[in-house]
C-alpha cells in the first residue's frame, strides 16, 4: 500500500518551488517600491536643483555688485575728475547710471536712474545697477526659472539680490509633478501587472504540480487495488482447479465449483475490459460506435441482465421509464455505464436497504435517466471528484470496499462521448445518492 509518506520528494520540491516564488515576488515588489521611491527622489532631486541654481544666480550678482562698490569707493578717492571717471562707468553693463548730491532735488545724475539696485558709495554718490542684470544670469536655465524685481535695495549687509525675487515657472513645477506621477503609475501598474502574472502562473504551475502528485498517488493506489483485484479471483481459480485435480469431488460439487470458476473469469474479463476502455478513453482519437436506438427497451434490457447481481446480493431495482425515448447510443458502451454506476449502489450500501430505483424521463431536449440508492450518500466536497481518473471517496488504508477508481470515471467518459452529461446529487451521509445521466435525443 502506497501512502503519501512515499510522495514526500515530490511535496519537498513543491515546497521549494513556493518558497522560491515568495522569493521573487518579494524581490519583485521591493524593487517596485524601490522604483516608485527613486522617482520621487528624482523628482525632489531637479526641484533641489533649480532651488540651487537660484541661489547661485543670487550669489554671483551679489557678488559682482559688491566688487563693482569696492572698485568705486576705491578709484572715486584717487581720480582727478570725479564725474569724468563716474561717466567712464556707464560703459559697464552692470552700471546704468550715477547721481551726485544729498538730496533727490539737487541730484546731479546721469545714465538711466532705476532705484530697484543701488549703492551709496560715499560722498553723496549712488550708484545705480542694472536691475535686469541677475535675470541674464539665467540664460542657461532653459526658461525654467523666472525672475521679478521688486523693491528698492541699497546692498545692505551686502545683498541686493534674494531668492524671493526668483520662482520656478508653474508649468515646469506642473511638468514635474506629472512626470513623477507618470514615473510612479508606469512602476506600480505595470510592476503590479508582472506581481500578478507571476502569482498566477505560479497558481497554475503549483496547481499542476498538486494534481500530478495527486494523480502519482492514485496510480499508485489503483496499481495496488488492481493487483489486489486479479490476484483475488485468480487463487480463487488455483484452489478450485488443485481441488478438481484432486479428483475426489462428485459431480453435483464440480458443477458448483464450475459455476464458481465462471464467476470468477467473468470477474476477470470485467476488470480487464474497464483497464483497456479506460487507456482507450484517454485517447482524443477515442468514438463510439453511435446508432439510433429505443432507449426505453435497451435500459429494461440492462436493468434484466443486472437481475442475478442484483438478486445474488439481496437488493431490489424499481424501474419507471418512459415509452419510446429515441437516442443515438452505443448499446455495449452505455450497459458498462448504468451497470458501473449500479453495482457500486450494491456495493457501498448496506445490505438492507439495497434498493434502487431507475427512472426514464424526457426533460427539455434530453432523455434524463435517473439511478437513485440510499447508500451511505457522497459528502459535498467529494462530488466533484468521483469522476476523476482512479479517484476513490475516503482514505486507502480505510476503505472496505474494493475497487479501481475507474468505474465512475469511465461513465463520465462514455457518457460525454454521447454528446451527453453526468451529474450526482447527494444530500449527505446515509441520504443516498442520484446519479443522472442525459443524452440528446433524436427528433
Amino acid at each position: 500500500m502506497k501512502t503519501r509518506r512515499d510522495l514526500r520528494p515530490a511535496r519537498f520540491a513543491l515546497f521549494v518551488f513556493v518558497g522560491l516564488i515568495i522569493f521573487c515576488v518579494a524581490q519583485l515588489s521591493w524593487w517596485i517600491i524601490y522604483q516608485i521611491d527613486l522617482s520621487k527622489q528624482l523628482s525632489k532631486h531637479q526641484a533641489e536643483l533649480l532651488d540651487q541654481k537660484i541661489e547661485i544666480v543670487s550669489l554671483t550678482a551679489n557678488r559682482c555688485f559688491q566688487q563693482r562698490v569696492n572698485m568705486i569707493s576705491y578709484a572715486i578717492n584717487m581720480a582727478e575728475n570725479r564725474e569724468r571717471y563716474l561717466d567712464s562707468l556707464l560703459s559697464d553693463s552692470i552700471i546704468t547710471g550715477y547721481s551726485i548730491g544729498a538730496n533727490p532735488e539737487e541730484w546731479k545724475h546721469s545714465g538711466l536712474i532705476d532705484s530697484t539696485f543701488y549703492a551709496n558709495i560715499g560722498s553723496g554718490i549712488t550708484v545705480f545697477f542694472d536691475s535686469q542684470f541677475p535675470g541674464r544670469l539665467l540664460e542657461d536655465s532653459k526658461g525654467e526659472i523666472q525672475y521679478k524685481p521688486y523693491g528698492h535695495i541699497s546692498g545692505k549687509n551686502l545683498v541686493w539680490v534674494v531668492s524671493d525675487m526668483f520662482e520656478i515657472r508653474p508649468e515646469v513645477k506642473e511638468e514635474l509633478e506629472r512626470s513623477t506621477h507618470g514615473r510612479i503609475m508606469m512602476f506600480a501598474s505595470e510592476g503590479s501587472f508582472f506581481v500578478l502574472i507571476t502569482l498566477f502562473g505560479a497558481f497554475l504551475i503549483y496547481r499542476t504540480l498538486q494534481r500530478s502528485e495527486e494523480l502519482t498517488f492514485r496510480q499508485q493506489n489503483f496499481i495496488h487495488a488492481v493487483t489486489h483485484e486479479f490476484r483475488t479471483p485468480l487463487t480463487s481459480l488455483r484452489l478450485y482447479l488443485q481441488t478438481l485435480q484432486s479428483g475426489k469431488l462428485n459431480d453435483e460439487k464440480k458443477q458448483d465449483l464450475y459455476g464458481k470458476m465462471l464467476d470468477d473469469c467473468y470477474r476477470l474479463e470485467g476488470m480487464v475490459d474497464n483497464v483497456l476502455e479506460a487507456g482507450r478513453s484517454g485517447r482524443q482519437d477515442y468514438r463510439l460506435n453511435l446508432e439510433k436506438t429505443n432507449l426505453t427497451d435497451d435500459l429494461a434490457e440492462y436493468l434484466d441482465n443486472l437481475k442475478p447481481v442484483v438478486d445474488g446480493l439481496g437488493g431490489k431495482i424499481e424501474r419507471h421509464l418512459a415509452p419510446d425515448i429515441i437516442v443515438k447510443a452505443d448499446y455495449q458502451a452505455l450497459e458498462r455505464a448504468l451497470r458501473a454506476i449500479v453495482e457500486n449502489a450494491l456495493k457501498y450500501s448496506k445490505p438492507e436497504s439495497r434498493n434502487i430505483t431507475v427512472t426514464l424521463s424526457r426533460q427539455g431536449l434530453s432523455a434524463c435517466v435517473s439511478i437513485a440508492d440510499k447508500g451511505p450518500g457522497i459528502p459535498a466536497h467529494e462530488q466533484k471528484n468521483i469522476f476523476d481518473r482512479f479517484y476513490r471517496i475516503g482514505d486507502e488504508s480505510t476503505r472496505s470496499v474494493k475497487g479501481t477508481g475507474l468505474g465512475l470515471y469511465l461513465v463520465k467518459q462514455t457518457v460525454e462521448a454521447h454528446g451527453g452529461t453526468v451529474e450526482v446529487k447527494s444530500e449527505g451521509a446515509a441520504r443516498g445518492s442520484v446519479f443522472t445521466i442525459r443524452l440528446p435525443l433524436v427528433q
